[in-house]
């Protein structure tokens, strides 16, 4: 081979690479226009350039962070507002329902002068004849849910980490519920024996629930206010529930209330709880 065509040779291949470069770089020029948001959100949030340059670019410094979650979401929805306990008394699950009590009072008041014989034995007839055509009911097997609850790790330093676990539990109607208890109960002995414990404060009830639009307002009794563990305590127990409750696909914060009560600050130590708190609080 000559000079000339290993030299002409040479180029065309410098001028193939230059092209790839140039079409590599347009496409890369593209998905950045498309995904500027989402790459912008990133490196601030992982302190790129800050880390290589000892600066950030005002254009990734004020970008909204975004935190992609999906991945560790429950397959179920929050469910209905429950209010299990407020101000002493049973509340019903949903609006129509009543209690055992009122039920019985209703009865008694409605109650009319005993039938003549005859109109009994249509009345007895009709029954008898009414059972007859009823089928039989089945056994039904209870279905279970799987839900994401988040403890806490106590590590050998006396440093403290989230442990996410997911535990089979039969389905309701009120799994957000469910689930809230589930922390304040505590780690069952599997959960136990990966480390997990719950730093809820003792005696703490929850005494209501509910989600709207993407807010989840806990109402707790004022226990809550008050645990043994002393500020991280407190920090550890609001992010244990933040977290449990933005694991439900509708749920993005929580905004916590104290018999009823919303307040600025948790306990003597000052936890702000003024506005709802989700994972990026802590």
């Amino acid at each position: 081979m000559s000079k000339d065509e290993s030299g002409k040779k040479g180029r065309g291949l410098s001028l193939i690479s230059a092209i790839v470069w140039f079409l590599a770089a347009i496409v890369l020029f593209v998905l950045f226009i498309v995904n500027q948001r989402k790459i912008a959100s990133n490196l601030k949030a992982t302190g790129f350039f800050n880390r290589l340059f000892g600066k950030t670019p005002s254009f990734v410094e004020n970008a909204d962070v975004t935190i992609d979650n999906s991945a560790d979401k429950n397959d179920v929805e929050p469910g209905d507002g429950v209010e299990i306990e407020l101000m002493g008394q049973a509340a019903s699950s949903k609006p129509g329902v009543i209690s055992q009590n009122e039920a019985a009072t209703l009865i008694e008041g409605s109650q009319t002068p005993p039938a003549s014989s005859s109109e009994s034995e249509n009345k007895e007839s009709e029954n008898q004849a009414e059972k007859k055509s009823e089928t039989p009911i089945k056994n039904e097997v209870p279905s279970y849910m799987n839900l994401k609850l988040f403890f806490m790790v106590i590590n050998p330093d006396g440093s403290i980490s989230r442990k996410e676990v997911t535990r089979e539990m039969k389905k309701s109607q009120s799994p957000l519920v469910d689930a809230v208890k589930a922390l304040i109960t505590g780690p069952i002995s599997e959960e136990e024996r990966k480390g997990c414990t719950s730093l809820v404060s003792n005696g703490t009830r929850l005494l209501g629930a509910s989600v709207k639009d993407g807010v989840a307002t806990l109402n707790f009794s004022a226990e809550f206010e008050f645990n043994q563990w002393g500020i991280e305590g407190l920090r550890g127990q609001l992010q244990q529930i933040v977290f449990t409750a933005t694991a439900f696909p509708t749920v993005e914060s929580v905004q916590f209330l104290i018999d009823g009560e919303k307040k600025d600050y948790l306990g003597s130590e000052g936890v702000w709880i003024g506005t709802p708190l989700n994972r990026s609080s802590f």
